[in-house]
């Protein structure tokens, strides 16, 4: 019993030994590209008995790799992996978490590893290759870690590792029967994700997609290649998106969960929880890795990486220009959609268009790497141009039609709400709205879209007017004939004015028959007086309803006043003359 306690004691102290802070795993070696073993990460390996499941992250430098791992473990950057704040790389090498996680079911622990970012300045390509050759190999989870979307060269970078990761490994195997590592899971994390259009998922799924190849081609095929090599290496490939947790994110470190943005802390709880879900136990040869193994491994590894350099000169050339042009693409991509916001006239895409293909050749002369491949490599980024260029004027088109036929179809809208709604005939009014609706459509609808649907609706507003014009007309002319009805009622009945009268039954008769007296000579709404009468009424539609209706509520208001002032009169020459019988009626009793 006294042994066990003793055992137990040594085992819990040697645990206890390692602090909760980075351990460095893999240092580089100052002057090359080679890679060396750290001897208190191997030791906190070798502390580890049970299963263990390497938690991975990889990606560019610059891009919240260490900032990521430290929001999945819940402690500060003063505590946990390195964060910078400058154009350096701030992680050197491979480094691990000094406290591995246990599972809560106890099956596992989890070790949470973080890598030096690629494309860093002072390293060679070789020198990536090699820390990410090791982390594939050592990972159970493998997260990707990239700014903003996926891109071709990010999966062509990670492809090369992975086969040059299997390479190697075979050689640290020394039995004769393969011993394979078995593929983890992977987990493509899209930071500051704020682009719209295709889910992660789907940016993933595309990424890893064959490409169909009818013609056999052999650039296809090689994408192909690297395609078929990614989906191999993990159970399944997960992507995730965290949006930017703070505009100012030189003080990441410095802000708490309130501070961040409620979405990124929303989405970062989530990643843990995935995290936790899809690390599983690392297997080689069928068998779990413990940590004492998984030292070994990492050892004979490094050793089997350091007895080569890659890649070779003829290789990093080629890699070299292949990334020049994509470099350069980007480049031409990146100027084409600062200099035009979708939809534009095509005079202003082609000029665009240009300026930035001038822009992308330079980049590429300048970063071109020899002359053997510069004329095969040029035609090559004329023909990724080309291509580029006819998807921005097929997305141009697409999105000229959209603003444009809404902007149409509202205008449309528009008419027809006003030969169906307008109460108070008024070609002003009507002429007014279609006017402003107009201006509001040759504003917003450029692009190639732009003269088709001018068209549709010149056309629309040429119907829509002639309609309402004969609408209006014909509702000018009832109204002119039931004024002059009530006109006769109201001065024959109502206030007898004989003259009024006659000019009811004069407007009656003239209006009943003027229109046949015309025959086939025209329209009686071409005549000037007809003109007039329009003109009279528009003039006293705008007198009445314009300014929001205000003088026609004075003059109601008017009548009013006018109409209870008559009847207070009346009233009071009643009560008058009540007065003045009812002082009779007393004389005659007297």
């Amino acid at each position: 019993m006294i042994a066990v306690i003793v055992i137990w004691t040594c085992w819990l102290a040697s645990v206890q030994s390692f602090e909760a802070k980075p351990y460095a795993l893999v240092n580089p070696v100052a002057g090359t590209s080679h890679l060396k073993v750290a001897d208190e990460g191997i030791a906190l390996l070798n502390s580890i008995e049970g299963p263990v499941a390497p938690v991975v992250v990889i990606g560019p430098y610059r891009s919240g790799k260490s900032f990521l791992l430290n929001q999945l473990l819940g402690v500060p950057c003063n505590v946990g992996f390195g964060v910078g704040h400058t154009r350096e790389t701030e992680t050197k090498g491979i480094w691990v978490w000094g406290q591995p996680q246990s599972a809560e079911d106890g099956s596992k622990t989890l070790l949470y590893i973080d890598t030096e970012g690629f494309e860093s300045t002072g390293r060679s390509n070789s020198y990536d290759d090699r820390v990410f050759a090791v982390a594939t190999v050592m990972s159970s989870l493998l997260i990707y870690n990239l700014p903003e979307t996926i891109r071709g060269s990010d999966v062509s970078k990670l492809s090369f590792v992975v086969e040059l990761a299997a390479g190697f490994y075979d050689q640290t195997n020394k039995s004769s029967v393969a011993v394979p590592v078995e593929p983890g899971s992977m987990l493509w994390v899209i930071q500051r994700d704020f682009l719209q259009g295709k889910s992660v998922q789907q940016l993933v799924k595309d990424a890893l997609a064959p490409v169909p190849n009818p013609q056999q081609d052999k650039a296809i095929t090689e994408t192909n290649n690297i395609r078929a090599s990614l989906a191999s290496i993990a159970r399944n490939s997960t992507g995730f998106s965290l949006p930017q947790p703070h505009l100012d994110r030189t003080k990441l470190c410095e802000l708490n969960d309130s501070q961040l943005e409620p979405s990124y802390v929303s989405q970062r709880d989530a990643l843990k929880r995935l995290v936790l879900q899809q690390a599983a136990q690392k297997v080689v040869g069928g068998e779990a890795l413990t940590g004492k193994r998984l030292a070994a491994l990492l050892q004979s590894l490094i050793a089997a990486l350091n007895a080569k350099e890659i890649p070779t000169g003829a290789g990093l050339i080629e890699s070299f220009n292949r990334e020049a042009v994509s470099k350069a693409l980007a480049a031409f991509t990146e100027a084409l959609d600062q200099a035009v916001q979708l939809p534009v006239d095509e005079s202003v895409l082609d000029q665009a268009e240009n300026r930035a293909r001038d822009e992308a050749l330079g980049v590429f002369k300048e970063q071109l790497l020899g002359r053997r491949q510069a004329e095969a490599l040029t035609a090559q980024l004329e023909a990724a141009i080309t291509k580029e260029a006819k998807a921005k004027r097929t997305a141009n088109v697409a999105e000229s039609n959209v603003v444009c036929q809404a902007h149409e179809m509202a205008c449309s809208k528009l008419l027809a709400s006003m030969a169906r709604g307008l109460q108070i005939p008024s070609m002003r009014q009507f002429e007014g709205r279609y006017k402003a609706c107009l201006a509001t459509f040759e504003a917003k609808c450029v692009g190639p879209a732009r003269s088709s649907s001018a068209e549709r609706l010149q056309l629309a507003w040429s119907q829509a007017r002639s309609q309402f014009g004969k609408d209006y007309n014909d509702r000018l002319f009832t109204g002119l004939l039931v004024a002059a009805v009530a006109a006769i009622v109201i001065f024959r009945f109502v206030i007898r004015v004989a003259l009024l009268e006659a000019a009811g039954w004069l407007a009656v008769v003239f209006l009943e028959l003027y229109p046949h007296l015309l025959g086939g000579a025209g329209s009686m709404y071409d005549t000037a007086w007809w003109k007039i009468t329009a003109s009279v009424w528009e003039a006293l539609v705008l007198l009445l309803f314009g300014a929001g209706g205000l003088l026609l509520w004075m003059a109601c208001g008017a009548a009013a006043l006018l109409g209870w002032r008559r009847v207070r009169r009346r009233q009071q020459h009643k009560k008058a003359v009540l007065t003045s019988r009812l002082g009779d009626i007393r004389d005659l009793d007297v």
